[in-house]
């Protein structure tokens, strides 16, 4: 069973079928697609069943049910993500609940080293890179929820190694949102202890390293180039690190998310599956099926967050991949699509469940 639940642990959280589907053949990586959503099954009836996810269900079902009352694609493909997507949320949530801190972090950490391979080895005439997660903004996320995993480690050669891979290999993303992220986890790492404001330290270290790695192989991105006249005190370009701003991207899509906020415009409609997404999650599910589902989402980041806060002492990595996960879903509407997001959010709500078990438990 181990090596069963690493290999659907690698196939989802390092999104392989996906890679293989751009990069060979759609044959290939639809067969391992399948073979993900099969090996999950094999997993689940295989595996000892313990209570389910309720949120993440109840969620999918409002969701799916009620933005089906205006779609009107081809039925079959629908249904075939419905079923995809209750498979990986109900025989997913079993092997969650056996992944370990550990177990996340060297998957997760394939996963951000697969960043800095492109970058050396694949130069792109864009500068940003994505590894095994194709779009960069997604490669950062990765970075930015492992890096806040580490605050949960207890080597602190790994945490040091963690913080130091996943910082520089989600700057090679140029993502703004890690960025921001990255500097608000920073400041909450100060109430753990005083001494993690070595970060700062390391920081300049890792810039350093991008430095030599645009020697190497040459960034050619604006948002590097805006970052090396910072720090060369050279005039910046406000105007580049603006450019494609994600509130201008919601605005877009304000009017047709007001025409129908009941019961929304249909499954797909803000996702971008025929034209332009909505890059936010929650806008994307109030946009596709309605406040109902909306609030249901709202909810159970509002759990998730409270959990996450009172625990904060005990697991201070738990909050911080909440606000990662949160912060990212604001800038991104690919919740539904993308199983290695799944994955990461019923972690934190397993890892937080069991806190709140062990607490309930030592009161008795």
């Amino acid at each position: 069973m181990k090596i069963l639940k690493f290999i659907i642990a690698a196939l989802v959280l390092l999104n392989l079928p996906s890679i293989l589907l751009v990069n060979t053949t759609p044959v290939i990586g639809s067969l391992l697609s399948y073979a993900t959503i099969i090996f999950l099954v094999a997993y689940y009836v295989l595996e000892k069943k313990t209570e389910p996810n309720a949120w993440m269900i109840i969620l999918a079902l409002f969701y799916f049910i009620i933005s089906s009352f205006q779609y009107y694609g081809t039925d079959s493909v629908f249904i075939l993500t419905c079923i995809k997507y209750f498979i990986v949320i109900v025989c997913g949530f079993e092997l969650i609940k056996n992944m370990s801190k550990l177990d996340m972090f060297f998957v997760l950490l394939i996963g951000g080293l697969s960043i800095g391979i492109e970058a050396l080895f694949f130069p792109s005439k864009f500068g940003r890179y994505s590894g095994f997660y194709i779009n960069p903004n997604t490669a950062g996320f990765i970075c930015i929820y492992a890096f806040a995993l580490t605050y949960g480690l207890k080597s602190q050669a790994l945490k040091l190694i963690g913080q130091f891979v996943f910082t520089l290999m989600g700057l090679l993303t140029f993502s703004r949102t890690f960025i921001v992220i990255w500097i608000l986890l920073n400041l909450m790492s100060l109430r753990i202890s005083v001494k993690n404001i070595r970060m700062l330290g390391l920081g300049f270290l890792i810039i350093s390293t991008l430095f030599l790695i645009d020697e190497i192989v040459g960034l050619s991105n604006p948002r590097f180039q805006q970052l090396k006249n910072i720090v060369t005190n050279e005039k910046v370009s406000t105007r580049e690190i603006s450019e494609d701003s994600r509130t201008e991207t919601w605005a877009l899509f304000y009017d047709q998310i007001l025409e129908s906020p009941i019961v929304g415009n249909g499954w797909g409609t803000l996702s971008g599956m025929s034209t332009m997404g909505v890059h936010n999650s929650f806008l994307m599910v109030l946009g596709e099926a309605g406040f109902l589902p909306f609030f249901i989402m709202l909810a159970m980041f509002f759990v998730m967050f409270r959990r996450g806060y009172i625990y904060f002492k005990l697991a201070p990595h738990l909050i911080m991949q909440t606000i990662a996960l949160f912060m990212f879903l604001l800038a991104n509407h690919n919740f539904f699509n993308f199983y290695y997001i799944t994955f990461c959010t019923m972690w934190i709500q397993y890892q937080l469940l069991v806190l709140k078990n062990n607490k309930l438990y030592n009161l008795q």
